[in-house]
C-alpha cells in the first residue's frame, strides 16, 4: 500500500480554506443583495405611498368650475360612468364651450330617448349637437374612439369630462392616443370624495386605492412597449 504523501495534507488544508473562503463569499453576496433588495423595496413602497397621497389630494379637491367659467374648445367629450358627467357635458355645450358633444362608451341598452328623458332641460341638444358612441368598453377604448371622432370632425382642442378620480388615467390615455390635441380636463367631483375625512371611510379609501393602482398600471404600460425596452437596452449598451 502506498504511503500518504506529505503534500496530501497540505492540499487538503488548502481545499478546506478555499471552500471556507467560497462559502464566506457567497454569504457576503447574499447579505449584500438582501440589503439592496430591502433598500429598493423601501424606496418603492415610499414612492407608491407618496404617489398615492399626491394622487388622492388631486382627485378629492372640492373645486369645480361652473360651465360658464370653463375655457372653450372645439368640442366636448364625456366618458360615461354617471349621469352627472353627461349633465355636465350638456351644460358645457349649452354654454357655448364646444361645437359638439361626444358621449363615449354608452351602453348598448341605453337609447338616446332614455338619455333625453334623464336630461330633459337639454333634450333639444341631442337633435343638433350630440353624438353617441357605443364601441368603447374602457378608458383605452374611450381614447381610441374619441380620436376617430376628433379626426373625422377636424377638431384641434377638446374638453374631457369625467369624474375627478378617473381624470388622471383618462388624461394619460387621451394624451397618449392624441399627443397633438389640445386637451382640457373638466372634472366632475364625486360627492363621497369631497367629504371631510373621506379616508376614514373604508369603502371610499379602497375605491381610491383601486383607481390609483389602475393609474399606475396605465402609466407603466408606456415602459413595457417593445420600442421603449429596445431604446433602454440600446442606451445601456451604448448603441
Amino acid at each position: 500500500m502506498a504511503e500518504p504523501h506529505a503534500n496530501d495534507g497540505n492540499d487538503l488544508g488548502r481545499t478546506r480554506k478555499v471552500a471556507r473562503g467560497t462559502g464566506r463569499g457567497i454569504g457576503f453576496l447574499f447579505r449584500l443583495f438582501s440589503r439592496l433588495f430591502l433598500v429598493l423595496l423601501f424606496i418603492g413602497v415610499g414612492l407608491l405611498v407618496g404617489g398615492f397621497l399626491k394622487f388622492s389630494d388631486g382627485v378629492t379637491s372640492t373645486e369645480q368650475l361652473e360651465a360658464a367659467r370653463v375655457p372653450a374648445a372645439d368640442a366636448v367629450v364625456v366618458l360615461t360612468g354617471g349621469s352627472a358627467r353627461i349633465a355636465e357635458g350638456l351644460d358645457l355645450i349649452a354654454a357655448g364651450k364646444g361645437k359638439r358633444l361626444l358621449i363615449s362608451g354608452v351602453n348598448e341598452d341605453t337609447s338616446v330617448a332614455a338619455l333625453k328623458a334623464i336630461n330633459t332641460n337639454h333634450a333639444p341638444l341631442f337633435d343638433c349637437c350630440v353624438d353617441v358612441e357605443r364601441a368603447a368598453l374602457d378608458t383605452i377604448g374611450n381614447a381610441r374612439e374619441t380620436a376617430k371622432w376628433v379626426a373625422d370632425k377636424g377638431y384641434s382642442s377638446l374638453i374631457v369630462v369625467t369624474s375627478s378620480y378617473h381624470m388622471p388615467r383618462s388624461l394619460l390615455e387621451f394624451r397618449r392616443t392624441m399627443p397633438k390635441l389640445n386637451i382640457k380636463p373638466h372634472a366632475v367631483i364625486l360627492e363621497p370624495l369631497a367629504r371631510e375625512g373621506w379616508w376614514k371611510n373604508p369603502e371610499t379609501l379602497r375605491f381610491l386605492v383601486v383607481e390609483y393602482v389602475k393609474y399606475v398600471g396605465a402609466a407603466m404600460r408606456e415602459y413595457l412597449k417593445p420600442q421603449t425596452i429596445s431604446a433602454l437596452r440600446g442606451s445601456m449598451l451604448g448603441g
